[in-house]
């Protein structure tokens, strides 16, 4: 009997062992730790890419209706960086005549530009520095307006847009591009392959920005249609995001979306060139 007795301890001994032992290799299997690893990875990514649109949502209004005001030259092109200062010099040194120089603050980003005109070929030039807490960048960008309100439009910022596709105008980007001189080339042959049945409309230096802030009232109210923003607009001339809004403008600006979005852009900026 009492040996009996061991042997069934020890029965029970072995299979609590044998248990624990189990659970403890299913515990440290590959499989589980790199569930693990993932999950400790794509769950702040997730929770990032939720909060972050309903904060903008709370906080963030886009301009929809400007007018700027302009600003001492020489001040304005003291203040700005070497890289602006560089690419002004370019923009003069292709025939484009300085227009004016002004600013566009927003919720959490200020804008600093310069516009330019050539009145030979009816394009316009811009030089743009945006600003945030985080840093800032700058870069060039020429257009063709077109008698029905559409634009043509090259840069070579370094930052994909926030705003999506529009059919009010067609933009390509090349960050890689630092010479003005190849970057308006570009636009000359996307423009000449262009299939717009609209006319171009010439810059005209003599009414300064108001064709700048006649586009951006107009990109405001496609947003609105396209259900970006809402449609009142307030005492400073802005627009509050829709919920929508919020969560795809946020997506294009921030990580994994930022990529994704800027990969896509480069990607059909490419083809846009290839088929001009």
């Amino acid at each position: 009997m009492g040996g009996n007795a061991v042997n069934c301890r020890s029965l029970r001994d072995f299979k609590l062992t044998a248990t624990i032992r189990h659970t403890q290799c299913f515990r440290e299997t590959p499989i589980v730790s790199w569930i693990n690893i993932i999950a400790l990875i794509v769950i702040p990514i997730a929770l990032f890419n939720v909060i972050s649109p309903l904060i903008i949502f709370r906080a963030q209004k886009l301009p929809a209706r400007v007018q700027f005001s302009a600003v001492d030259e020489n001040g304005f092109l003291r203040a700005r960086s070497e890289r602006f200062n560089d690419l002004d010099t370019q923009m003069r040194g292709l025939g484009f005549n300085y227009i004016g120089s002004s600013m566009l603050p927003d919720t959490h980003n200020i804008a600093y530009f310069s516009l330019y005109s050539n009145e030979v070929d009816g394009t316009t030039g811009m030089l743009i520095t945006m600003e945030n807490k985080l840093g800032s960048f700058t870069y060039a960008e020429f257009s063709q307006l077109y008698s029905d309100g559409t634009m043509l439009d090259v840069s070579n910022a370094s930052v994909v847009s926030a705003y999506p596709r529009m059919p009010l105008k067609i933009a390509a980007r090349f960050p890689n591009i630092n010479d003005l001189d190849q970057l308006y080339a570009i636009l000359s042959r996307i423009r000449a392959s262009a299939n717009n049945t609209a006319a171009p409309v010439g810059s005209e230096p003599e009414i300064g920005f108001s064709k700048v802030e006649e586009f951006i009232a107009r990109e405001s109210d496609d947003l609105v249609r396209l259900g970006y923003l809402k449609s009142d607009i307030d005492a400073e001339g802005k627009r509050r995001l829709t919920l929508k809004g919020a969560f795809l403008i946020t997506w294009r600006s921030i990580f994994p979306g930022r990529r994704i979005f800027d990969a896509l852009d480069r990607s059909h900026s490419r083809k846009i060139l290839k088929n001009a």
